[in-house]
């Protein structure tokens, strides 16, 4: 059994199969609802509900609006009967489709001692669109999957750029380092993701932690690339001096670019630094007392997504819609 779900303002319809979540079924029709983790921890795939009834896994943690049906969590949510659901966002991917594809490890490069920049080359004929700031699922050796963020605008040479933090005892990051070699060949699943940036001349923050920097980069090349005179501020924290494993790109786009202006962070490590000091986000708040007319885009550790998106609305007046995330869960 089958229900059909419509989505306003697109208009764009898709049936739900039965096993099916309402945001896995719009992806396979090419239907792309907003959506991060995809594992019902982040919450970037809630979506109003305007009208029909769902249900949700034992045991899943649902907000307020959630229960009381005026909200579904899309990446959980089974129908129980035909929806229409309100999603704006859907427009902005068109021509963007999930696809399963092979690709081969080119480059292995090491950014940091515990970063390194891989570029996979998408098997010949691959056409592979995607939004900046989406991410795409690796699969190493059929045995591990895990999430990465695109770190280009767009693919070059038909090579994707992920950058991937070594995680001690992880399943999977030491065998990226470790194993994985030149010539492998890995699967490539995606794009993912809704986070983008929106079209507005609205000042912007961007602001990444460790290797959220990678769509933070996605979106800069993509604002270079469109002559966009738009001011944007990135702060980038870290633990460490190492952290910022591409700084000297940023204090390059720093000199060269007008628009925009950089300020990196570090938490712990900070013997011989001079810049400054503590949590990112709250950088951004002794900076900015005022960010009624800005839009806030994060990527990185959820702690820092979840301490921004509070302390930005409640402090400093940010509206709730303007603070757009890419939690690395």
């Amino acid at each position: 059994m089958s229900h059909a779900v419509t989505v306003d303002p697109a208009g764009k319809t898709f049936d739900v199969h039965a096993g099916d979540s309402i945001l896995d079924a719009g992806l396979k029709a090419g239907v792309v609802l907003k959506h991060s983790c995809r594992d019902g921890q982040c919450g970037e795939c809630r979506t109003e509900l305007k009208s029909g009834q769902v249900e949700y896994p034992e045991g899943l943690e649902l907000s307020e609006t959630d229960r009381a049906g005026t909200t579904v969590l899309a990446c959980q949510a089974r129908p129980l009967s035909d929806l229409v659901l309100h999603s704006p966002e859907v427009t902005s991917f068109e021509g963007v489709t999930v696809q399963k594809v092979a690709a081969r490890v080119m480059g292995k490069e090491p950014l940091a001692d515990d970063v390194v920049k891989l570029t996979c080359k998408l098997a010949p004929g691959t056409v592979f669109n995607y939004v900046p700031g989406q991410y795409v699922d690796l699969t190493i050796k059929n045995i591990v999957t895990r999430s990465y963020s695109m770190a280009t605008a767009e693919a070059v040479d038909g090579c994707i750029e992920l950058h991937v933090r070594l995680v001690p005892g992880g399943q999977a990051t030491p065998m990226i380092f470790e194993e994985v070699q030149l010539k492998n060949v890995v699967t490539i699943e995606g794009p993912f993701g809704t986070f983008y940036l929106r079209d507005s001349d609205a000042p912007a923050i961007f602001l990444a932690s460790g290797t959220g920097f990678a769509p933070i980069k996605a979106l800069m090349e993509q604002l270079i690339a469109s002559g966009s005179g738009r001011r944007v501020h990135l702060y980038w924290g870290g633990r460490a001096a190492q952290d910022l494993y591409m700084d000297h790109l940023c204090r390059q786009w720093q000199a060269e670019l007008d628009w925009f202006e950089y300020t990196p962070v570090l938490s712990d490590d900070i013997s011989g630094w001079s810049g400054r000091t503590g949590f990112v986000h709250a950088a951004v708040i002794e900076d900015y007392s005022d960010l009624s007319s800005y839009q806030v885009y994060a990527c990185g550790a959820p702690v820092v997504i979840d301490s921004a998106r509070r302390d930005f609305t409640a402090q400093c007046g940010l509206q709730e819609s303007n603070f757009f995330a890419d939690a690395f869960v």
